[in-house]
Order: C-alpha cells, then structure tokens, then sequence
C-alpha cells in the first residue's frame, strides 16, 4: 500500500480504497467522507502518514451499507483512542522495568514499593482496557531488551489469568510481581549467553537453567513476599515432576507458578525474537493446550483459553468459504466462537466496508483455521 501523509488529506473527500492506518486496521472506507476532525485525530495519535492503495476523489463512492458506515467508523475511531491509550500505557510500564533493571545492575538495588505501585496501576489498565492489553504488539516497544518487554507482557497476562480465576486483589498484586520480575535472575548472568543467537556450550546451558534459583535469591534478599519468591523459583517446574530446578511435581508448585508458566510460555512463543519470528495467538494456545497434565496445570489452561480465546485478537482466520479476516474481540463464555472483521470475500475481493460477522457454532460459514506467518505475507503482498 501507497503511504499518504496526514497533512495532504483533504476536508470532505472520499479515498477511492480503504485507508489504513497500519497493516490490516481499516479506519476509513469509500463512503465515508474524510473530515477535519480525522485530520486532527491522526495528528494527536501521532500519525504522519496513512496507507491505502486508492487516492483522494471529490466523489463518494456508493456504500455496501450506508446506514451501518457512519456508527462503524465511530466504533473504529473508539478502538483506535482505546489502543493508542494501551499502548502508551504499555511503553510507560516497559520504561519503568527497564530502569528498574539497570538500575539493579548497576547498584542490585530493587524497590518493593515502586513494583507494588506499578501492578496495582497495571491492573486498574487492564480492567479499563482489556481487549487491547492482550492484544499489544511487540513493534511498540521501546525497550533495548526482548526480556523487559517479555516481562511486562508476561505480568500482564498473568494478572488477566488471576482475575479469571477470581483471586483476590492481594494475590493478584503478587503474580503481577513475580512476572515483571521472573527474568531478573538473568541479570546474573551475562548478555552473552542469554541473549544469544548462537548454540550454547553444555556450561552456558546450565547457567542460562540456573536464572530462577538466581531470580529466588535476588527477591528474597530484596525481601520481595515469599510467595513472589516462590513462583520466580519454581517458574519452570513441570506438572509432571521433570522440570527444574527441583523437579518437583504439580501438587507440589504453588498456584502463582502454574499461572506464571503459562503467561511466560505463551508470550514467548508468540514473540518475535532475532532469530525467530514468533507464532501466531492460536498457534501459541494449541502449542500449550498440547501439554496439559505434563507440563502445564490443565485448570490454568483452561483459564488461558477463556481469558484469550481459542482465537486470540489479532489472529488472522480463514473462513470455511475461503474469506480472510482478523479477530477484532472475543467472548469469555464462548472462546471458540469470536467476532471477525472479514478484510477479503470469498472470491479475494477486498471488502470496501469490512463487515463485522460474530461467529457461532452451526453457521453455514465457520472459521476454517488460521492463517500461517507464510499465507499472511503472501496476502500482504497481494500474492
């Protein structure tokens, strides 16, 4: 697609194709006209360009559905300050830990209060803002570190887990610990050998397994709770008893690490790395669900597939008739059935008004699979 600048729009024209303001998030169709206030909107978030393959035209083009348009484009431009808001909120917190971990690095200073604030803001951010808490994208992100922003990331779903689970608020401010700090005992070790994109020697592989009894001392000198300690301890134990360090098995572990195992795995596996692209949501869900009773508790399990969906927002979805769309929300009472923008028809035609389908069991048209990393830059590259 043709990057536009924002300061060439133009007050009551009409883009001849969807305009985008990034990869598959469509704010304007043909039959919307463009206006000052859009204008100033993009100004505000911060954009200088949008993205359409169409051009400006003093003519609407005629509307799919004229009467729906008007109240969809609001809908767009309320998500839009919904995600901008996340997202700031998101690069504030990554900010935070980052300084927080040099600042440990430099001195091995950590303040329990300062964390303390930050998970009960945190969880205030993802009542407000769920759907799009969950759904952040590492591009974002202005931290030097994968680990930071695997952290905050991590935090975030765990706090969305405990919540799932109905655990009390105080508990909560603890999970929320553990993962913004699950990885400090990597700042033991050095850079070399955890951010590294070679094969590790058998000794970089042990020390690189030993973090969580590193991360256990660091909080418990710290006088970190001992349940934050715990969970950071026993972050990589296994339900099966063949995890580490202790190999210790799931009746054993406390319900902090089981939760902290799960949010840590699934981020991990959806996150892009430099020498791996991350897997999509419903990938990365499958992957864990394929390990219920060895390595993951299948309750906290079951919490990740409500909290989530079996489809998490963002994955891109085939339809049983061939159409390509997005999931833009899920249900927690039925996480196999989201709403999708369909973005292509059936006949790879785009959509001038990307409709809103809520998927159900029974429908003549279902969610077929999602779309690999592979068919989704082929459709990205109009192949």
């Amino acid at each position: 697609m043709n990057e536009i600048p924002v300061n060439s729009l133009r007050a009551q024209t009409y883009f001849t194709e969807p305009m985008y303001i990034d990869d598959g998030y469509i704010i304007l169709t043909p039959d919307i006209p463009v206006t000052t206030e859009l204008i100033e909107r993009l100004a505000v978030w911060g954009y200088r360009a949008v993205l359409s393959n169409g051009h400006q035209a003093e003519d609407a083009q005629k509307a799919t559905n004229t009467e729906a348009a008007p109240g969809e484009i609001a809908q767009s431009l309320e998500d839009e300050t919904q995600k901008r808001q996340a997202e700031e909120y998101f690069k504030t917190v990554v900010e935070f830990l980052d300084d927080a971990f040099a600042t440990f690095k430099a001195r091995e200073e950590i303040s329990i209060v300062k964390f303390t604030d930050t998970v009960k803001e945190l969880m205030s951010e993802l009542r407000s803002r769920k759907r799009f808490m969950l759904s952040l994208d590492d591009s974002i992100s202005p931290a030097k570190s994968y680990i930071v922003t695997h952290s905050v990331k991590t935090a975030i779903l765990a706090l969305a887990l405990a919540d799932h689970l109905k655990m009390p608020p105080f508990k909560q401010i603890d999970i929320g610990t553990a993962g913004l700090l699950h990885e400090i005992g990597l700042l033991k070790i050095p850079e070399s050998i955890y951010l590294s994109e070679r094969q590790l020697s058998n000794d970089e592989k042990k020390a690189l397994a030993a973090h969580p009894v590193l991360g256990y001392r660091v909080l418990r000198a710290a006088s970190f709770p001992a349940a934050v300690c715990q969970a950071v301890l026993e972050q990589n134990e296994r339900i099966d008893g063949t995890g580490s360090p202790r190999r210790i098995s799931g009746d054993k572990t406390s319900q902090y690490s089981k939760i902290l195992a799960v949010a840590a795995s699934y981020d991990a596996a959806i996150s892009k790395r430099p020498y791996r692209a991350g897997i999509d949501g419903h990938a990365g869900v499958m992957d864990l669900l394929r390990d219920a009773g060895k390595r993951y508790d299948e309750r906290i399990l079951g919490a990740l597939v409500f909290t989530l969906s079996l489809y998490p927002i963002g994955t891109h979805i085939v339809m049983s008739n061939g159409a390509l769309g997005t999931v833009v929300k899920t249900n927690p009472k039925d996480p196999k059935h989201p709403i999708v923008k369909l973005l292509i028809d059936e006949t790879g035609n785009l959509y001038p008004n990307p409709p809103l389908v809520q998927t159900r069991e029974g429908d003549d048209v279902v969610i077929a699979r999602s779309l690999s990393r592979e068919e989704l830059t082929r459709v990205k590259k109009g192949g």
